[in-house]
């Protein structure tokens, strides 16, 4: 039986947890910094690949981060109050320092000279990067800074400037040479999340949470403009764009980064406008890269760049460009729901997660995504067409919607919406005969099941199903429908399975037997089965031909999520649950092959490359994405490779024996970690006795063994020790103990690691062999002294 039983496996895991902003180089865009809890990643945007992680202390989070814009050090601010500078190139940590507070924000200038911190206690720290030392420490807020910006010319001391806000709106211009407070502004009434100096220091920026930003001269920092804007303000500062024109941005709570015209107010570009959904989303931070791009940190934890280039970009309203995306990167996927292989060669994956939008990554570019926007509530369920260039996806905000390739974007977009459900749609599956699907089947919250024909025409709204029928009587988890599309199958919160005719819409058979709700059921292509899979732990498979169980597997140890079959040749199943790990089952033997764990919470989502099971994708709560690749043919090669060595061994083994090469015989009985083999080597060799003064009965044989390295001796010594502690075997480690001792020096054996512990578990057997020969001797004497006795009587 062709059974697939080994797997190889590579992992996406989160690279951005905690509400800290990330941090990019500014001058080439290579790496990410991310908080990680109490870690600190570090990313290769170039690559695509984690460059290092840098561990923190357990419970003490990241507060702030700031790499140098020519990516040589990255600065770490804890809740500990601790800063640390990290030397990437070195990757190691160069100095320590405790500051004053607990620090929230932080910048670096364009030189990469200083560093600038924010602390809760209104401090400003400068620190020297090149010295490794602090230059400045400059207070007079009253209150914790939550904005700060650095200016100055490399070989002009007097022209360095710092601006601090604070969150009770007050702004501060400090002279760095000086060492003082120059300027104090009091325009805003709310926090200051903004503020910034031009390239030529003449305007300075103000952005506050009371949606209004404020351009100051830097000659006298009085009031140019004060623009209101339609938001709170999270970050704003100043930006070239058209014919190299100097334009000012805000970016914040409407997720949206929009490019005003610093003299007249009026807006002249902004990035796409999300779709209004329940997930409010704000931009925290914009970071400005090479080219005059920008990062966009989103509070979902993905980054967002924004390209300033005129070119490709399209006018939405009168004077007004919208800024094109060129990528994003997802630090954390949230909780996968679902996931399906998708695209033109199968080789992106569809995600549904904690979040409105269909997420789509690219395998090879993990970090990358996009977003397909069009529901307005988390996504609960999808599923693809076999080419995968139609995805359905199912809401909670009670539509299904379907999701076509478009090779001219290189994404998906929406063709149908299907409405009509009364509650969240909790199911949904694709019918499989064609290629381009003809039919779907929802189900919901509702209680109910639908099928839906899918328009010709893209654009559709759909609000009239085939046919409606109440289904379940608690939450429908799962669908599946047959290869031929004839049934389809529906898993239910309420214990049952069931089957169901897909032209009709009636019920055919029940699945009953299951204790506990149903998660996941999945018919296999090339045999009338099916498998369901529960929260009693079980997964069972049932007869098409009359719905009876077939087959009950045990051995997860918490509520299994998804199974699938798979194998054309053996029906076998994979399954996973709660318990975080994947089982791999033999259905005729019905017992599992093999457990595979590399995941730390529960698995929500699996999807299957192929029917062959070749590949397989699993996903967790975690938001941890792990491809598993079947292995087992390289397996067995090994295997069978591993056979025949040691077939060639055992020979080579019997004909150095045969041949009395006692030191090859040793070696290569000892290499195999063979402990009889060893043993009958040894005694062979002191039976021959080809040396009579050896204490093994040959010299060459101790010469071999004082050549022994420090693995072999502690190999040798396990032998010693199995051997010494039976009776039968004792002499021969007795003597092997001797040879040693002979020709290696206490003080060598002593540094060997591991050694002295075994040494100390053959002692107690010596004393003990050594009292049993004492007895032996003892009783030699009364044995003389009877027959000196019997001598007596007889003379």
């Amino acid at each position: 039986m062709d059974l697939k039983t080994t797997y190889i496996h590579r992992e996406t895991e989160p690279i951005y947890v905690g509400g800290t902003s990330a941090s990019i180089s500014a001058a080439d865009g290579k790496y990410l910094a991310t908080p990680f809890n109490e870690d600190v990643v570090i990313t290769d945007l170039f690559t695509n690949e984690l460059y290092y992680r840098i561990e923190g202390d357990e419970d003490e989070a990241i507060t702030s981060l700031c790499i140098t814009p020519d990516s040589k050090y990255l600065a770490i601010c804890s809740q500990s109050q601790q800063l640390r500078i990290f030397d990437i190139e070195a990757k190691e940590i160069t100095k320590s320092f405790k500051l004053s507070s607990p620090v929230y924000i932080s910048t670096v200038d364009s030189t990469s000279s200083l560093f600038a911190f924010g602390g809760s206690d209104g401090v400003v720290t400068v620190w020297d990067i090149e010295g490794g030392f602090v230059t400045h420490s400059l207070k007079g807020h009253g209150t914790t800074i939550c904005s700060i910006s650095l200016y100055g010319e490399l070989n002009n001391l007097t022209s360095w400037r710092l601006a601090s806000g604070d969150t009770m709106g007050t702004v501060k211009i400090w002279d760095l040479s000086k060492r003082k407070c120059i300027h104090t502004l009091k325009d805003h009434n709310a926090a200051v999340r903004g503020v910034s100096f031009d390239e030529s220091y003449e305007y300075f920026i103000s952005g506050g949470r009371d949606h209004v930003v404020i351009i100051y001269s830097t000659k006298n920092f009085k009031p140019l403009f004060t623009y209101p804007i339609n938001e709170q303000i999270e970050a704003s500062g100043f930006v070239k764009y058209v014919n190299d024109r100097q334009f000012f941005y805000t970016a914040g709570s409407n997720n949206v980064l929009r490019l005003w015209d610093i003299k007249t107010g009026d807006l002249v570009a902004q990035s796409p406008t999300p779709l209004k959904t329940n997930e409010e989303l704000l931009i925290i931070d914009v970071i400005k890269v090479h080219d005059q791009n920008l990062y966009l940190v989103v509070s979902d934890q993905t980054l967002v760049e924004v390209d300033l280039c005129i070119e490709d970009q399209r006018i939405i309203a009168e004077n007004v460009w919208e800024l094109s995306i060129v990528k994003r990167i997802a630090g954390n996927q949230g909780i996968i729901a679902d996931t399906r292989y998708v695209g033109p060669n199968n080789n992106l994956l569809a995600m549904a997660t904690n979040s409105p939008a269909l997420r789509i990554m690219d395998l090879q570019k993990p970090f990358e995504l996009k977003v397909c926007e069009g529901h307005t509530d988390i996504l609960n369920a999808l599923d693809a067409s076999s080419d995968g260039r139609w995805v359905a996806t199912a809401s909670k905000d009670g539509e299904a919607k379907l999701w076509v390739w478009n090779d001219d974007v290189d994404n998906f977009e929406l063709f149908a919406t299907f409405q009509g459900h009364a509650g969240s749609v909790t199911a949904i599956c694709l019918n499989k005969l064609t290629s381009q699907p003809s039919f779907l089947i929802t189900g919901s919250s509702d209680l109910t099941i639908k099928k839906w024909t899918i328009p010709k025409s893209s654009g559709s709204v759909v609000k009239t199903s085939v046919y409606t029928r109440r289904a379940h009587e608690k939450d429908i988890n799962a669908i599946d429908i047959s290869p031929n599309d004839e049934h389809f199958a529906t898993a239910s919160y309420d214990k049952l399975g069931k089957i169901w005719n897909s032209q009709s819409g009636e019920t055919i058979g029940v699945l009953k037997g299951h204790k506990r709700g149903l998660w996941d059921i999945n018919f296999y292509k090339y045999d009338k089965l099916i498998v369901t899979g529960s929260g009693d732990k079980t997964l069972k498979i049932w007869s098409l031909n009359d719905f009876t169980c077939q087959k009950t597997l045990e051995g997860h140890t918490n509520s299994i999520q998804r199974v699938r079959f798979f194998n054309p040749q053996s029906p076998q199943l994979i399954s996973c649950g709660a318990d975080g790990l994947v089982k791999l089952w033999d259905y005729k033997a019905g017992e599992t092959l093999r457990t595979l764990d590399n995941h730390d919470n529960r698995i929500w989502a699996m999807a299957l490359h192929d029917d062959a099971g070749d590949e397989f994708i699993t996903a967790d709560a975690d938001g941890k994405v792990t491809t598993w690749t079947d292995n087992t043919a390289e397996e067995i090669r090994l295997r069978e490779l591993a056979a025949k060595d040691k077939v060639e061994q055992e020979q080579d083994l019997s004909n150095f024996v045969k041949n009395q090469d006692w030191s090859n015989a040793f070696l290569l009985a000892l290499t195999l970690n063979h402990s009889m083999r060893l043993y009958h080597v040894i005694k062979s060799c002191i039976e021959a006795n080809k040396d009579d003064e050896s204490s093994i009965g040959s010299f060459d044989l101790e010469n071999t063994i004082s050549q022994l390295n420090k693995d072999q001796l502690v190999t040798l010594f396990k032998k010693i020790r199995d051997w010494n502690i039976n009776f039968k075997f004792f002499e021969i480690s007795q003597a092997l103990i001797h040879v040693v001792l002979h020709h290696f020096a206490v003080e060598t054996l002593i540094e060997i690691p591991g050694l002295m512990k075994i040494i100390d578990s053959i002692i107690p057997y010596n004393e003990r062999h050594y009292n049993r020969l004492d007895d032996l001797v003892e009783q030699t004497y009364v044995l003389d002294y009877t027959v000196e006795q019997m001598n007596r009587l007889l003379a």
